[in-house]
């Protein structure tokens, strides 16, 4: 299903139910993205497998898990100890990766094995680890999952928002304009484009007012946007997104209140101690007419978390975290890279349930199907704050929250992780190139709401400093 473009309402307005009007269009807006899940045969992805195999030796898989050892780039590589490393990654793939047969299977994974194998045998005495490692990266780009990362940086490319935050535009009947002394210029090109509204993305100035800015999700770099007025062209330079550390002296959560507004800010869902303290923040969003969560740098952890809060905030949404449709890669070999990887965030009962699936359990899949999506009602405001480093359990909580009127995402597009997830980690033993894949497959909404390249777009896009501007808002409409 194609997503249904809304019309959207004249910006410029200064009161309270103006503000409310376009809340109702971005509940309109995402009831319709609701809609807009894919029709997936999850079982053309999950076939049968020989019920006990491994595909490693006990010696194999401990020594792929030596995580401390490094080897420098530039080192040499001998052909045999890169076909070495080459068959260990695709047998990782192919006994644990949850996308594996989703990806094209034995067939696209074997050429893209004998590609590396070739490039290698090219190089010849030149041969190093940056040379099989940006080939692996090259002959695999194919894999479109955001958690899929060789030599700790991911495969795909992913988009960045570019825009320019110092200029202003604002809309009537007419189209965009900008107002100077006391006239109006308005756009008729962007770029060479008529589609102005690609390009004019809802957004909030210093004051707290909803405005439009110019911007654009790209994987390239964009510098500059044409934009050619009724009476003139001018270029505006675009920028993107500042890194801000999110952290506060280490702390993954903190909560806090301005003006009356509680803030929930948590980073992180990867320790007990903070992913407890904010499943316990629930209620206060719960019970609070207006309330802003703080997602930005949330770069995820355990999902479990992201449940329990949704468990209390609102139990019909928990269903959606894990998405449309979900299976899960039973693998034993998979189970002791997890149990070696995630270990010290497991509790005792966890990691002997790893341990114990890799002695002595079978291979399969947990396939789970959720019924379709359902709107859940809402009479408080929520604004979660997003930005391109919200990711995979982070995404796990949007995707649910999307799914409940009145709640307002600001900010830049999330990092794209759904699919999958991290929780197999290996080193190949001769080049000490770090591989990242996981076990799960899922799929959420059709493209035209989220891919692992873009990741969700917000409601509201700010690119600089999303909080502030969140709460001048929420002021200046008198929230």
């Amino acid at each position: 299903m194609s997503l249904l473009m809304l019309v959207l309402p004249v910006y410029g307005y200064n009161g309270q139910d103006d503000f409310y009007s376009e809340v109702k269009v971005i509940n309109e807006q995402h009831a319709l993205e609701t809609m807009c899940v894919p029709g997936v045969d999850i079982k053309a992805y999950t076939p049968d497998m020989k019920a006990f195999e491994v595909g490693f030796t006990a010696e194999e898989l401990e020594g792929i898990t030596e995580y401390s050892k490094f080897k420098g780039s530039a080192s040499r590589l001998t052909y045999e100890e890169a076909e070495g490393d080459a068959d260990i990654i695709f047998r990782v793939l192919k006994n644990c990766y949850g996308a594996y047969f989703y990806f094209g299977g034995d067939k696209t994974f074997e050429r893209a094995k004998e590609d590396v194998l070739s490039d290698c045998k090219a190089a010849g005495e030149k041969l190093s680890v940056s040379i099989l490692r940006e080939s692996l990266k090259r002959n695999l780009s194919f894999v479109k999952d955001g958690h899929f990362r060789i030599g700790n940086e991911p495969v795909l490319e992913k988009a960045v928002y570019y825009s320019n935050e110092e200029t202003v535009f604002l809309k009537d009947k007419k189209g965009y304009y900008v107002e100077e002394g006391g006239k109006r210029s308005y756009v008729s090109m962007v770029d060479g484009s008529h589609e102005i509204e690609k390009y004019m993305k809802r957004s909030i100035n210093d004051k707290g007012m909803l405005v439009y800015k110019i911007g654009m999700l790209s994987a390239d770099v964009i510098g500059v946007a044409e934009v050619v007025f009724d009476n003139r062209t001018e270029k505006f330079v675009l920028v993107p997104p500042k890194f801000e550390n999110h952290t506060d002296n280490g702390t993954y959560y903190s909560d806090y209140e301005v003006n009356g507004i509680p803030v929930i800010s948590v980073r992180s869902f990867m320790y007990e101690q903070d992913g407890r303290r904010f499943v316990r923040s629930a209620d206060t969003v719960k019970n609070s007419k207006v309330s802003v969560l703080d997602m930005r740098g949330n770069c995820g952890g355990m999902s479990k978390y992201v449940i329990d809060w949704l468990d209390i905030y609102d139990p019909v949404l928990s269903k959606y975290a894990t998405g449309n449709v979900y299976a899960y890669r039973i693998s034993r070999a998979a189970d002791y890279l997890k149990y070696k990887n995630l270990g010290q965030y497991l509790s005792d009962q966890e990691s002997e349930q790893l341990l114990n699936n890799y002695s002595s359990g079978s291979n399969g899949w947990e396939i789970k199907e959720a019924s379709a999506f359902v709107r859940s009602k809402n009479s408080n405001l929520l604004f979660v704050l997003v930005d391109n480093y919200t990711f995979s359990a982070g995404e796990w909580l949007i995707a649910a929250l999307r799914n409940k009127d009145n709640v307002i995402f600001v900010g830049t597009n999330s990092g794209g992780g759904l699919m999958s997830d991290s929780s197999v980690k290996i080193v190949l033993p001769n080049s000490r190139i770090n591989i990242e894949c996981g076990s799960g497959l899922g799929f959420y909404y059709d493209e035209a709401v989220f891919t692992e390249e873009t990741g969700f777009s917000p409601d509201i896009w700010v690119n600089d400093d999303a909080m502030m501007h969140t709460l001048n808002m929420i002021s200046y409409y008198g929230l």
